[in-house]
């Protein structure tokens, strides 16, 4: 019986993450098309209930928009599912906790998103953003630790920690957190509302350490002007550079953080997602050129965004299964009792 509870929660906890990056895909969508403000009321759209809303009217800006808003009413029901699934079924404390932490930032998230369009403040849509990245990867989270691979994979308890294992868990989390703080620097970027800052790439304006001053910047916003673009500002061109550096320190991190673990792990699970980020780092640089190359193509910056958070979220998940192994490891050889076990369904109630 328990193995159809595991499996039906981890298989609900799948769909779930699957639903939250499709919300990010919408929601990328309506950025990208500036069609935030299309439904200009909330909770209702032009005073319908949101799920009575005639579908003739679904066109342009208006079909994103609210398409996004049922889409988040699906995951915010699906988060209440999970909850009572994770309350009623699942026998370890930390989970429950995960899915409380879950449904509670969910609610948050739908109270943000009517926010940002009753107040029309685009810093709220920043807010919005980012916490719409921590929520899948804590929904990620809760589908590993339900899965076959958490509850079958052999761990040694009389292993002996060593610098490869600690110098690969920090590597992955300190990339798991810049990647945070790089989507926080991208948000920012999209909700300015301002195009494309710096419209050249590899360079910025022809140099690669631009200096910008009041006077190079009226320049460049009557150049702008010709081409349609929005004046921009000394601020969000830093930003921009700050983006573009970021990511460099992130390849050079994913590479450096892949072949350590790579002398360390010679095959498994582990190692298939770590190389499977590698490529996705590499993937969205590219994405990311071809951002400023075709000035922001709907399809392309969709995709960059879309790609960004699955590498949040698989890097999230690598640091989670490496640090997993150094607890078990540690509680055995310190005989402390943590939250991590060998095995997803421990006899003991709250471990």
């Amino acid at each position: 019986m328990d193995d159809v509870k595991k499996s039906i929660i981890n298989v609900f906890s799948a769909i779930l993450t699957f639903f939250v990056l499709l919300l990010i895909t919408v929601g990328a969508i309506v950025t990208t098309t500036n069609s935030g403000m299309a439904v200009p009321d909330w909770p209702t759209t032009f005073g319908y209930n949101m799920f009575s809303f005639p579908f003739s009217r679904w066109i342009g800006g208006v079909f994103y928009e609210h398409s996004h808003r049922l889409v988040a009413s699906a995951v915010g029901f699906m988060t209440i599912i999970l909850f009572l699934l994770l309350l009623f079924k699942e026998k370890r404390t930390w989970i429950k906790l995960l899915g409380s932490f879950a449904l509670l930032l969910v609610v948050f998230q739908g109270i943000l998103g009517g926010l940002r369009v009753v107040w029309m403040k685009d810093q709220i849509g920043i807010i919005h953003a980012a916490l719409a990245q921590a929520f899948l990867v804590l929904v990620g989270i809760i589908w590993l630790a339900t899965s076959r691979y958490w509850a079958s994979e052999k761990i040694d308890p009389t292993a002996h920690e060593d610098s490869q294992g600690k110098t690969a868990s920090l590597l992955f989390l300190s990339l798991s957190l810049i990647v945070y703080i790089q989507l926080l620097l991208g948000a920012a970027m999209r909700h300015a509302h301002l195009g494309l800052s710096i419209t050249d790439f590899p360079l910025a304006y022809g140099q690669v350490f631009p200096h910008i001053t009041p006077e190079e910047l009226l320049k460049i916003n009557a150049k702008r002007e010709t081409l349609g673009l929005p004046p921009t500002t000394i601020s969000q061109i830093h930003l921009q550079l700050a983006h573009r550096f970021t990511a460099l320190i992130i390849f050079l991190l994913t590479v450096f953080s892949f072949f350590t673990l790579k002398k360390k792990e010679k095959s498994g699970f582990i190692l298939f997602m770590a190389r499977l980020l590698h490529m996705l780092v590499v993937l969205q640089i590219t994405l990311g050129a071809f951002v400023i190359w075709t000035g922001k193509e709907n399809l392309v910056t969709t995709a960059h965004v879309v790609v960004g958070a699955l590498i949040l979220l698989l890097s999230s998940l690598v640091t989670t299964l490496i640090y997993r192994r150094q607890w078990i490891i540690q509680a055995k050889h310190k005989e402390l009792t943590i939250p991590f076990y060998p095995t997803a369904y421990p006899d003991h109630k709250n471990e």
